[in-house]
């Protein structure tokens, strides 16, 4: 661990920009995406009826979080609060007993999110590095996340059962089930959110906005922080009025990110309940036990 209470995990090789990537998300995309919801519009009534109350609602919550984003809040990489974190046997979980390596690792590229969180997961069992497949791309859905871990899981003989969490639950029962999974040793937790929703648009060009409003992401929940005093600084003085009790750790498999950072339970809630408009539901956590 390091000064500012990070794990010293490596940093995926340098991925080049390509011409052929630039004209791909900065050219075709912005076309593409709405001849596809035209489509959408003419052949599917259900999709007429709910994406636009969709689109605006998740343009509202993404514009509030790039007025206020979660990133600039005390609490999103606090050294302190990192290194709680990762003496909680949650977030212990990821780290070798014996080396003291971390079983975590980033994506390699754009779109291996899920796959990356997998491994992070599976690692955390005991399955080797050097036994698991290399990640890819396409664990888009929480469906399609949960079928793809356990089968991976069963080929090296680890019997895993999964549970599915919508973000259409009551905030009740999602911090229900994040702390009832964090506090068991056998269970995992994978975070299926819109990631724009904590941090905000990063740039406002068509393809940026596009993938902040209907690009979800995949990353580990490794802790939760239950802490009356965590909003006031040495002097006893509140820093943070509106922030929620308690405050969830997400190792985020982008390493842009810098690792672990956390966020309240609340605001969590709403990056999962943001829709996926592919799908028409909403977000999910994915519960991974090993029997």
């Amino acid at each position: 661990m390091d000064s500012k209470g990070q794990l010293a995990i490596a940093h995926p090789p340098p991925q080049p920009t390509s011409l052929l990537k630039l004209i791909v998300f900065h050219g075709l995309i912005p076309i593409l995406v709405p001849v596809f919801v035209s489509f959408k519009f003419i052949t599917d009534r259900s999709f007429r009826a709910t994406f636009p109350t969709t689109t605006a609602y998740l343009f509202s919550l993404v514009k509030s979080a790039t007025i206020d984003p979660a990133s600039r809040r005390w609490y999103f990489q606090d050294t302190t609060l990192l290194k709680q974190l990762w003496k909680l046997s949650s977030a212990r979980a990821y780290i070798d007993k014996v080396t003291q390596r971390p079983h975590l690792e980033y994506q390699l590229r754009e779109g291996f999110c899920g796959s990356a969180t997998q491994m992070c997961i599976l690692k955390s069992f005991g399955i080797p590095y050097e036994e698991l497949p290399p990640q890819k791309g396409g664990e888009s859905k929480p469906e399609e996340f949960a079928e793809h871990i356990s089968r991976i899981a069963g080929e090296h003989n680890v019997e895993l059962s999964t549970s599915i969490v919508r973000g259409d639950v009551s905030y009740e029962e999602f911090l229900s089930a994040l702390r009832g999974g964090l506090a068991n040793d056998n269970v995992r937790i994978a975070c299926n959110y819109l990631r724009s929703a904590l941090t905000g648009f990063e740039r406002y060009y068509p393809s940026f906005l596009i993938a902040s409003m209907y690009g979800g992401h995949f990353s580990p929940i490794v802790g939760i922080i239950e802490n009356d005093h965590q909003h006031y600084d040495g002097k006893g003085k509140r820093r943070d009025e509106k922030d929620d009790n308690p405050l969830v750790g997400i190792f985020d498999t982008n390493h842009k990110y810098n690792g672990a950072y956390l966020v309240p339970a609340r605001r969590l809630y709403a990056a999962v309940h943001a829709v996926d408009v592919t799908a028409k539901k909403e977000r999910a956590l994915v519960l991974v036990e090993k029997k």
